[in-house]
């Protein structure tokens, strides 16, 4: 993640390029438009070690993806999750969680990240959704 920039990855494809963060979505949804908010300064493993002025720009670039998945998916609640403990970089997910989750009103389940049991996103699919999220960031 600390090189980042790429519009493709293996785990999703970019959706925002922002002045402080890069915004995905992700190729193995966790929910239905999962994506993730991934810190393009220097390395950083948690957001304590931002400045004020860093801080402010991650976190508003992270918003800015949250409200266009939120916008485009409609999910009952947004779950942000800043979790490094695999990938020790500053990146959040966005987890959306639809009125039909099976695990409404509890966390996600602890194989929620094994991106080898979730299924990816057939390529079409994941094309078509990531291009209407980027038109809902470039209003």
């Amino acid at each position: 993640m600390c090189g980042g920039g790429a519009d493709e990855t293996p785990h999703g494809l970019r959706v925002f390029e922002g002045a402080w963060a890069d915004g995905y979505l992700g190729r193995y949804p966790v929910r239905p438009g999962y994506a993730y908010v991934i810190w393009k300064g220097r390395h950083v493993a948690e957001p304590t070690e931002l400045s004020p002025e860093e801080t402010v720009g991650f976190w508003s670039d992270a918003a800015r993806v949250a409200q266009a998945v939120e916008e485009q998916y409609q999910p009952a609640k947004m779950n942000w999750l800043s979790l490094g403990n695999g990938v020790p970089h500053l990146h959040v997910h966005l987890v959306p969680r639809p009125d039909e989750d099976p695990r409404a009103g509890i966390p996600l389940e602890s194989e929620a990240f094994h991106f080898d049991v979730i299924g990816a996103i057939e390529p079409a699919q994941l094309d078509k959704e990531a291009a209407s999220l980027r038109a809902r960031l470039q209003r």
